[in-house]
Parts: structure tokens; sequence; C-alpha cells
């Protein structure tokens, strides 16, 4: 493992162990929260950081005896969970949680190299369920295209 010289360096490693959250974890390692987010992706930047992060969650996987194949069937049992529909106290059907079921489902795709793009190549996105705001009309789908972040 790398020898981190600052102590905040070795807290933010430690706080982002826990959730992986960089804004969280720099606030928590004394960074200021109005620049934390800067902060933790600075400091996600850096070479020693960043392998001391993959190091301590490769000795965590092993310690636990934790496989790639684990998480994937945790991940898809997350997935179909949240996709379970389940009625509202109005009456109508909705999915349990939209937004953890696409976000383990995004993590599948990430595991499995399904987020390999081509240069100028689009993202596209559909959302299939309205998450809030009572005067849209149910079961209403939007097609959106992600445009490509500035580097």
């Amino acid at each position: 493992m790398v020898k981190l010289a600052l102590t905040k360096q070795r807290r933010f490693v430690d706080e982002y162990l826990i959730d992986q959250n960089a804004t969280r974890a720099a606030i928590a390692a004394g960074y200021s929260p109005k620049t934390a987010r800067v902060q933790g992706s600075r400091l996600l930047a850096n070479a020693d950081i960043s392998t001391e992060i993959r190091a301590r969650q490769n000795k965590l996987s092993r310690e636990l005896n934790i496989t790639a194949q684990d998480k994937r069937a945790k991940l898809w049992q997350i997935a179909q969970f949240c996709s379970e529909k389940m009625e509202r106290p109005d009456g109508e059907l909705c999915m349990r949680n939209p937004k953890a079921a696409t976000a383990a489902i995004a993590e599948l795709n990430k595991m499995d190299g399904d987020y390999q793009k081509k240069a100028g190549e689009e993202t596209k996105v559909n959302f299939i369920q309205i998450f809030s705001s009572d005067d849209e009309l149910p079961n209403t789908h939007i097609n959106a295209t992600a445009l490509p972040l500035d580097d």
C-alpha cells in the first residue's frame, strides 16, 4: 500500500471507502464544504490516493471473499426488487424504486464493459416513469439525448 503523506489524505481514503462519495469524504476529512466537490475530484485524480483506494478495495474484497460474480448477483437482486410494481395509496401502480433499479443496472453495465463508447457517439436516455410532479400525465415517456461532457 502507498504511504500517504497527509493526514487529510488518509482520512479522505478511509471516508471514501465507506460509500464512495468523494464530496462527503472530503468534508469528513476536513476540507471546506464549499470546496468539497472540487477537492474530492482532485483527490480522486491523485495517483497515490487512487492507488491506495484500489489496494484497500481489493484487500477488503479478498478478506470478505467477495467475487465479481457475487457483486453481479447482488446488483441483479437489487434491480429486480426495486423494479417490482407496487400500489400507491391512491391505487396507482408504480415501480418500487426506479432510480435504484436504474443505478443497479447501470453498475452492472459498467462491470460488463457495456459503457465503452466510440468517439462522437451519443448516449440515449429513456425515462419510463415520471419521478415527480403531480400535474404531468401518468405513463408519460420522455426521450432525451445526453450531451458529452467537456473534460
